[in-house]
């Protein structure tokens, strides 16, 4: 989409056919485009709902509102039959159109009446008003940046090559990965719409944004007097409830499936409500299996728990066998459709399934992502669960004092594998003054951070990747850190914030899945679901044993899930999705890509990197295999990837490392 911020634009109207072309991949059903004077509208269509007559934009019936919708409204029936019977006159059966109407009714609140996985942009031609829209959660990516006093939106960067933008490197936004914790992206003056924002663009240049949905969570010091009961219940029927909402559709549904609870129990609850009305039916079930001994393939899969899982349930399994030539060749496919930097293969290895899914005939998929940024699945949030007391106690507090030393000098250890060192004095000051001595986005940064040593202008105290990520939360959210919150909570509240849209939704959700035309449904992501669990006290999220302090993950969610998983799965811990690393050998075909990729020339291209720093790490990971190394030329390698995909030009200039506030 595009609107012009003044009424002297000179510069002719993008090409919003050439920009769809950019994302064919995205909707390759159809295009459809809408203009007025000033202000355009485009849609790449994915037929999913009213596959015949749901074509886009979509139009009231005064044909003064306009939109384009990306992604899912459930349970849309009721709205629509709600507006019929005010008077609302509907040309098609597709959920996206009960988006005019809704405005119409509702104004900008119509936001408030929508559930589901979505990004829009809206134009109201009475009172010449665009609104961009993102749900909840940022599972539907959208971007805008402004060029030549025209604002310019898409669901990718990428879109914008065919409208007059010409990237270039945000060196800020990189020297402290505000990419992946924040609003901002790799590219200077691209920014994301905000999950759960709107934004208004008033006639001709008035910009502001609006948040319609935040994280509640308990007062620390209130005990809950619901019963274990009466929680486990208020799980098990809002979940049942988001799983049969994402069923809906007029194209088959299918499902990812791992080893764990996740989505094996969407499985379990999907065939529940499909045998309501047919005791034959199934789902289609797919899953990764990594089975080349020639980089440990056997330690990462977990195709034979699915399997099993898959054959409980009487699902059809099927399996994609990923060898490391095809996490390689998939690889710069990956970083171009991502559009940010790989540290590993995961984003290869699901890029690689999306297209399995599609070659089978499917459209859309039901996962399993979201469950642990609200129940509480990650080890790495286990310090701060341990940080205060809950209410009421569960141990006593010498001992709770104990298990987190020795929780915190165990994730010392895992953690120093990938880079991570015991807090400077400067970010223990960003953990006291930002989060009340919450931990776990300083473990988030050095995941996804990039070494200081890595840059020619050498940032003087680092990269500020642990204050940008603390940054991720509101100015609200960081009170309530202080005041109110547990710090578990927090600790959720920042994964949340910034791994989930920035990592798990846009890009091992969306983006892959997206680059072969199939969409994802998120049930855990349902904000009925997830308003109601991030109301739960935090030990029953963590079920600890106080004697040996032993920890059972996600314990609520396990408790409600009983009926509809094995008992495998019920007692089996979590373990993060993760596609195995490659070993180091001269014949190694992911090393001769690098060594093919990852030259002086290339290094010296970018114009910011150090080619002594790289030249070292590949030194390093020839001589140790050491998997941090090649996480980082991974990284070197997406951005080389990066600026010959985009053209960008080679960057002249200080780096910035000033933490910026996140718009």
């Amino acid at each position: 989409a595009y609107v012009d911020l003044s009424p002297n634009t000179s510069a002719p109207p993008p090409d919003l056919h050439a920009a769809l072309d950019l994302l064919h991949h995205r909707g390759p059903d159809g295009q459809g485009v809408w203009t007025a004077p000033s202000v355009g509208l485009g849609h790449a269509r994915l037929s999913i709902m009213d596959v015949q007559h749901g074509a886009q934009p979509m139009h009231d019936e005064s044909d003064s509102v306009h939109a384009v919708v990306n992604g899912e409204f459930y349970d849309f029936e009721v709205i629509r039959a709600d507006l019929a019977a005010k008077g609302h006159v509907f040309r098609t059966h597709s959920d996206s159109e009960i988006l005019v109407h809704l405005y119409n009714e509702h104004g900008l609140n119509c936001v408030q009446h929508l559930q589901g996985e979505f990004a829009f942009v809206l134009y109201d031609s009475r009172r010449r008003r665009l609104v961009l829209c993102r749900d909840r959660y940022g599972v539907k990516p959208l971007y805008y940046t402004i060029v030549q006093n025209r604002l310019l939106v898409a669901s990718e960067a990428k879109a914008f090559l065919a409208m007059g933008w010409t990237a270039q490197w945000d060196m800020a936004s990189i020297a402290d990965s505000g990419y992946f914790t924040d609003t901002r992206t790799l590219f200077q003056g691209v920014s994301k719409v905000r999950p759960s924002s709107y934004m208004t663009v008033s006639a001709f240049g008035t910009i502001t944004t609006d948040v319609y949905f935040a994280p509640v969570y308990p007062d620390k010091r209130q005990v809950d007097v619901r019963s274990v009961d009466e929680m486990v219940e208020g799980v098990r029927s809002r979940l049942l409830a988001a799983v049969r909402s994402r069923l809906r559709s007029d194209v088959p549904v299918a499902i990812y499936l791992s080893g764990g609870v996740d989505s094996s129990s969407v499985l379990g609850m999907a065939t529940s409500i499909l045998r309501e009305t047919d005791p034959t039916a199934s789902l289609d079930a797919f899953t990764i299996a990594f089975s080349d001994k020639t980089f440990a393939g056997v330690k990462y899969d977990e195709s034979p728990i699915a399997e099993r899982t898959a054959s409980h349930f009487g699902a059809k399994f099927h399996a994609l066998r990923i060898t490391q030539e095809a996490l390689t060749d998939a690889f710069e496919d990956a970083v171009w459709h991502w559009e940010a930097p790989l540290n590993d293969f995961n984003g290869a290895a699901k890029f690689l399934l999306s297209r399995f899914v599609r070659d089978a005939g499917y459209k859309v998929v039901l996962t399993g992502e979201g469950s642990d940024e609200h129940f509480g699945g990650y080890p790495k949030l286990y310090p701060d669960f341990f940080r205060e007391a809950t209410a009421p106690p569960i141990m006593t507090e010498a001992r709770r004092l104990e298990v987190l030393k020795k929780i915190e000098a165990n994730s010392h250890v895992t953690y120093s594998r990938i880079g991570c060192v015991p807090m400077s004095y400067s970010d223990q000051g960003v953990n006291r003054r930002l989060l009340h001595n919450v931990s776990v986005h300083r473990i988030l940064s050095c995941i996804f951070g990039l070494p200081s040593d890595l840059f020619l202008d050498k940032p003087p105290c680092g990269t500020n990747s642990c204050e940008a990520l603390a940054l991720g939360l509101t100015a609200v959210e960081r009170e309530l850190a202080h005041s109110t919150w547990h710090p578990f909570h927090t600790a959720l509240c920042v994964a949340t914030r910034t791994q989930l849209p920035n990592y798990l939704c846009t890009h091992l959700g969306d983006r892959s899945e997206m680059a072969h035309s199939v969409e994802g449904r998120v049930p855990f992501l349902d904000h009925r679901l997830t308003s109601y669990v991030d109301g739960l006290p935090p030990q029953v999220k963590l079920k600890v044993n106080a004697a040996d302090g032993t920890i059972t993950d996600k314990w609520i969610l396990r408790e409600a899930v009983k009926p509809f998983v094995t008992d495998e799965i019920l007692h089996r811990p979590k373990v993060s999705f993760l596609a195995p690393p490659t070993e180091f050998d001269h014949d190694a075909v992911h090393w001769k890509k690098l060594k093919g990729r990852v030259t002086q020339e290339a290094v010296a291209r970018l114009g910011w990197m150090d080619w002594a720093f790289v030249h070292a790490t590949i030194d390093k990971f020839k001589s140790t295999n050491d998997r941090q190394a090649q996480n980082i030329l991974n990284q070197v390698m997406s951005f080389i990837v990066l600026q010959e995909r985009f053209n960008i030009p080679t960057f002249h200039g200080p780096t910035l490392t000033v933490a910026e506030t996140p718009n």
